[in-house]
């Protein structure tokens, strides 16, 4: 269509594979990756077992055996796929209503414990039973985690190249599933942050340091912090090699997905690779701890920047028939397809800003 699909379509595969690929390593050390796989750069498939996760509060969660064929996803790309259902639904942005309507319509509650987890029944009950959304990420499960975040690339893309409103709208959306103003809670602004990194990503003009830069910008002082050490310490390393033992160390006995933590991860692969989508997906994938969350935020970055050119089309073809395949998905749209809705809505975007700029200037004159 255009080279913005492209880095449209670049954004929503490398996205997609980075969380395939991460997936069945997820919580895996890195010294454990590189002696059970060495360097692993394939796809790999996966036995869920049945087991219960006993809640304090309310009913237990059951988590349901099934088969994950190579390139299959996770929960957080569900996520991600509801997003863009909303924003190709609406052919534009959307509001947390719109995202939480979405949310009633496309998920089968019978379908949770699969690829979404019984976390996300939480949410859609809440829902369900007229809770307002923008007060449901109040009670949601794992706060400052980077699920918040496994959402928002589309947001990104729909609001290609106007970074600040993919912030200003990750900061409403992300509601359903966090808040703010909890000390240590910081996963709202790193949510804002990669949106608005995609966003910037998705510019003609944009360079690595350029996407960086937009989204350390939407951090507070804390996580700003913790996340610049971490490129601080990329930018002196000799390899991708020497950030393995410096978070295994940096957050040795803390939740694996803490969003401050997979930003840090994520952006760190992403400057190592020169935002190359594949070696920055691959660096992620074997950095260790939560890996597909790493992955998917550096491999969304890397591919709104280069493109879907730079992507390995084998790899793209993998998490396609997965996704054409699953029976438990909201979705079984391919990263294309995926991709030409997100660009469609985009352009409509467009034509309503360049109403408002004609409205404008005609009262100018």
């Amino acid at each position: 269509m255009s080279a913005l699909f492209d880095k449209i379509h670049g954004c929503e595969a490398a996205g997609t594979i980075g969380n395939a690929m991460g997936d069945p390593v997820e919580g895996m050390a890195w010294e454990k990756i590189e002696d059970q796989y060495g360097f692993l750069e394939d796809f790999l498939a996966q036995e869920k077992t049945d087991r219960v996760r006993s809640q304090t509060y309310g009913s237990d969660w059951h988590y349901h055996a099934h088969h994950r064929p190579p390139g299959t996803t996770e929960d957080g790309m569900e996520r991600h796929k509801l997003c863009t259902s909303a924003i190709i639904n609406k052919n534009g942005r959307i509001t947390i209503e719109d995202l939480a309507a979405t949310w009633l319509s496309d998920i089968d509650p019978d379908k949770f414990g699969y690829l979404m987890g019984p976390q996300d029944r939480v949410i859609y009950n809440q829902i369900v039973f007229g809770v307002p959304p923008w007060e449901v990420g109040r009670h949601a499960s794992w706060p400052a985690f980077i699920g918040t975040s496994k959402m928002i690339q589309p947001v990104g893309m729909v609001n290609a190249c106007n970074p600040r409103q993919a912030a200003q709208d990750a900061l409403e959306l992300g509601q359903l599933k966090d808040m703010r103003g909890v000390k240590g809670n910081y996963a709202l602004e790193v949510c804002a942050g990669i949106a608005a990194g995609v966003a910037e990503a998705l510019r003609s003009s944009a360079s690595r340091n350029s996407v960086i830069e937009e989204v350390l910008s939407h951090l507070t002082q804390e996580p700003l912090k913790e996340v610049t050490e971490g490129l601080d310490r990329a930018k002196g390393a000799d390899s991708w090699k020497e950030m393995r033992p410096f978070y295994a160390e940096k957050y040795a006995g803390r939740p694996i997905s803490n969003a401050v933590e997979v930003l840090s991860g994520g952006l760190a692969c992403f400057y190592l690779a020169d935002g190359n989508p594949k070696d920055a997906i691959l660096y992620a994938v074997n950095l260790g701890r939560d890996t597909d969350c790493k992955a998917y935020v550096a491999g969304g970055l890397a591919g709104a920047l280069r493109g879907i050119e730079e992507i390995p089309e084998e790899w793209v073809t993998i998490v396609d028939e997965a996704s054409k395949n699953d029976p438990w998905t909201v979705s079984t749209r391919t990263t294309g397809e995926a991709a030409e809705g997100l660009y469609e809505a985009c352009m409509n975007e467009v034509q309503r800003m360049e109403g408002v700029l004609a409205e404008v200037k005609g009262q100018m004159q």
